[in-house]
């Protein structure tokens, strides 16, 4: 279980403070309350600003009582709230003699607060988030048919739970891993999202380490506002990167399409005016004449022959002894050449599909790329074209579950894989994907809707003697540094 750090939730009711809340007469619910995370600091906030304005201690205790909510799946952790709240409270409560009957009770949030639905001016939540089992979605996919897309994750439905429980105009607080910005199945969430909130504020959280134990993926801060349900094409949101402390800088303002496609976020200042450049472009990988699948080798479940050079596969005889690519294989913006004997002691480089004609077999012209970085590369995008004499020597190659494969559907793409693997590797095209992208896994939901330059636009640039750089820059309509 993952708390809340209190540099996170400072920072995030700091926000909802410039927003307009008041914490000294609104309503306040937490769903997934934990250990009181947001609770409690939430309840000094009603204490300070009930005092500023010459409140006693009983008011102050009875105000909390009547206007603070929470509830949890474990009881135990519903009962340590209570305790945490009677601690932050302790100089009221030893002044009046009065322990309030807190308002934190155990309930399942999904099923349980149909009565609360419309009426919370404030909701605050770090919702658990994990992949929904299909037992679970057999009683809760009625309630949030609009939200749910194949098997969803947790969160996506407390994010939908957290904005029905508001009034119209109230607010929602929000910390949560970005995947719902972009991820494929969190498309119907988004299109929720836009009718029927006024996205005002996402903090895109700077440090991936070191904000939840053993958490590496990224964090969002969000704050949206109830609105009346109404069909809109897009909705504008500001941006801010959150540093682990909690501190905000305004990075500027972002459009958040209502289809369901991924939501280009802004990291830094500088990503702002590539997103409004490219953002403008129509053109994509299919564009360029190539398609993305994903490597299909998996070599912890894969039951068929596997060796570890050509020359022990055909010691035994193999039928169509294929070489396989790993993810360690590709260096970004270089040629992969694949050996007839792995570089790794352990690691196989062929596996016998027993027909080369099989679906999992690369024969095309390709790009391939890492579908897993790590929290210290330099770059999302990690890419790399094939060399031709993979395809000569060996017919094709079969890609490990962590590639991704970027293959020509046609005999003559846009660009041969070699410039397309620069493409892809030129740090606009980079930090453009960083934008859309909620994870550090590398989708091809996402890659498709990667915006490119437009073909003919970088063939000119290319052709004038411009570097990829140079040309990218030039395609999209970005001014040259200096």
């Amino acid at each position: 279980m993952f708390f809340t750090p209190a540099s996170l939730t400072e920072g995030l009711l700091n926000d909802l403070s410039q927003q307009g809340v008041d914490f000294g007469s609104q309503s306040f619910m937490d769903p997934a309350c934990g250990g009181a995370a947001f609770l409690t600091p939430i309840a000094l906030r009603m204490r300070a600003t009930l005092s500023s304005k010459g409140a006693g201690p009983l008011k102050v205790l009875k105000h909390i009582e009547r206007h603070l909510h929470g509830c949890d799946l474990d009881n135990t952790l519903c009962k340590l709230s209570k305790h945490f709240l009677c601690m932050a409270l302790h100089s009221e409560i030893q002044k009046t003699g009065y322990v309030p009957s807190f308002n934190v009770y155990k309930a399942n949030s999904l099923t349980h607060l149909v009565a609360r639905l419309g009426t919370v001016d404030v909701v605050v939540c770090n919702p658990p988030y994990r992949k929904m089992r299909a037992v679970e979605l057999d009683l809760l996919r009625d309630t949030y048919a609009d939200v749910i897309a194949a098997q969803p994750n947790l969160y996506c439905l407390f994010i939908a739970l957290c904005v029905r429980l508001l009034r119209v105009g109230g607010r929602a607080a929000l910390v949560t891993p970005t995947s719902f910005l972009s991820g494929q199945y969190f498309g119907r969430l988004r299109r929720f999202l836009v009718r029927n909130t006024d996205v005002e504020h996402i903090g895109m959280v700077s440090d991936r380490q070191g904000v939840f134990i053993d958490v590496e993926q990224e964090t969002a801060l969000t704050v949206l506002r109830r609105r009346t349900e109404e069909d809109r094409t897009q909705v504008r949101a500001n941006v801010s990167v959150v540093s682990g402390a909690g501190q905000y800088t305004s990075v500027g303002e972002c459009m958040l399409p209502s289809a369901g496609t991924v939501w280009p976020i802004p990291r830094s200042v500088d990503d702002v005016a590539l997103l409004n450049k490219a953002s403008l472009s129509r053109f994509r990988l299919s564009d360029y004449g190539y398609r993305v699948r994903i490597g299909a080798y998996v070599w912890n479940r894969d039951k068929r022959p596997k060796f570890e050079s050509l020359q022990d596969a055909r010691r035994v005889k193999a039928h169509t002894a294929m070489p396989l690519m790993w993810s360690r294989d590709i260096v970004s913006g270089g040629i992969v050449r694949l050996e007839d004997t792995s570089a790794y002691d352990g690691e196989h480089r062929f596996v016998d599909l027993g027909d080369k004609e099989h679906s999992s077999v690369v024969a095309s012209p390709c790009v391939v790329m890492q579908r897993v970085t790590s929290n210290d590369q330099p770059r999302r995008l990690v890419a790399a074209a094939v060399s031709p004499g993979v395809f000569e020597t060996y017919g094709g190659f079969v890609g490990e579950n962590h590639i991704v494969i970027i293959e020509a559907v046609c005999d003559k793409p846009t660009l041969p894989p070699t410039k397309l693997a620069k493409l892809l590797s030129a740090h606009a095209v980079d930090r453009y994907f960083r934008c859309i992208s909620g994870s550090t896994n590398v989708s091809a939901f996402e890659l498709n809707q990667l915006a490119l330059p437009a073909p003919q636009a970088l063939r000119e640039g290319l052709a004038n003697g411009g570097s990829m750089e140079e040309a990218v820059r030039l395609a999209f309509g970005l001014v040259s540094e200096g």
